[in-house]
């Protein structure tokens, strides 16, 4: 069985894997509904593959149903989901008490810049925003069902309940973004450069990696000339000394492709943050768009999330072998 089938199976038995897979399925259909083209082309697929195909009124109200249908099979994924948001913020808001009274009785050493002090706390927010935006979600459950005679909420202040959720999201979505973006200058700033010596992250600070190539390659240079006319143990030596060389090389390689994944996964979320803000603000009154345009932010920002997921359930296949 390949890798590639093992991490689709994966993901797709993964709780949040299969919530994104629903998603994604539920961005389509709103992208087929409030878009002329894809309609027009579900028409005709539906045109050749029936004998009586439902009219355009018809197709509409299903594709409404559908999409009222999926989106509620969705909500039972993250139904609990506030217990680990409001879990996470407890662990980083402990971590920051805790720091800071270590810090207050040791006040030696550099002081950080102010945003470095800012980003946990960002952090905090966005996942306590995401947590009380899922426990006003999970409280109209009930009504969602659409049981006759079961309601948790009258119909008025189920709404008002599903417009402070999705106001909570917003706070989340752009506390979110704010971190990820102050997660990257972090990343740039404070990530250890490997040493000019053995070993990989020497500590900040321990060289530029553009000076160091170009002494590297001042060294490789004297190196060829001398290895016209040595021989014997200084030849051995030039060899050791190249061997040393080109493990920097190979360590510099390693930092590069650290920063930019770590630049990459956060570039992604930041994405995801800020075209997701489209959906809760519109359902808040706060921005005019088009439900189209909803539509498409959710597709992309499926997408993008769910490359997440997808990675790691890869981590986790190769991780079981």
């Amino acid at each position: 069985m390949s890798i590639w089938f093992e991490q689709l199976v994966k993901f797709t038995t993964d709780s949040v894997g299969l919530e994104r897979t629903f998603r994604l399925v539920q961005a389509t259909v709103l992208i087929l509904s409030h878009f002329a083209l894809p309609f027009d082309l579900l028409l005709y697929v539906l045109t050749l593959s029936s004998a009586s195909p439902p009219s355009a009124s018809a197709t509409r109200t299903i594709l409404a149903v559908l999409n009222q249908r999926v989106g509620l099979a969705r909500r039972y994924f993250r139904l609990f989901r506030f217990l680990e948001s409001f879990h996470a913020a407890q662990k980083i808001f402990s971590r920051l008490s805790s720091s800071s009274s270590s810090s207050s009785s040791s006040s030696s050493g550099p002081r950080r810049p102010a945003w470095v002090q800012i980003e946990p706390w960002l952090d905090m927010s966005a996942r306590t925003f995401n947590g009380l935006y899922f426990l006003l979600e999970a409280s109209t459950t009930v009504d969602a069902l659409g049981v006759p005679g079961l309601r948790a909420w009258t119909p008025e202040r189920e709404r008002a309940v599903a417009v402070e959720a999705q106001r909570f999201w917003l706070f989340a979505l752009v506390c979110g973004l704010l971190y990820s973006l102050l997660e990257i200058l972090n990343v740039l700033a404070y990530t250890p450069v490997p040493a000019t010596g053995s070993g990989f992250g020497g500590g900040v600070g321990s060289g530029n990696p553009t000076e160091v190539e170009e002494k590297e390659k001042q060294e490789e240079e004297e190196l060829s000339e001398k290895d016209k006319s040595a021989d014997g143990d200084l030849r051995r030596e030039q060899q050791r000394l190249r061997a040393i060389v080109k493990g920097r090389k190979e360590q510099r390689k390693l930092w590069r492709r650290e920063v930019q994944g770590k630049i990459s996964k956060l570039g992604r979320g930041a994405l995801a943050n800020a075209l997701d803000t489209v959906i809760p603000g519109s359902g808040v009154g706060w921005l005019n768009v088009e439900p189209g345009t909803v539509a498409l932010a959710m597709f992309v920002t499926t997408i993008l999330t769910g490359m997440d997921v997808w990675e790691r359930c890869g981590r986790e296949v190769l991780a079981g072998k």
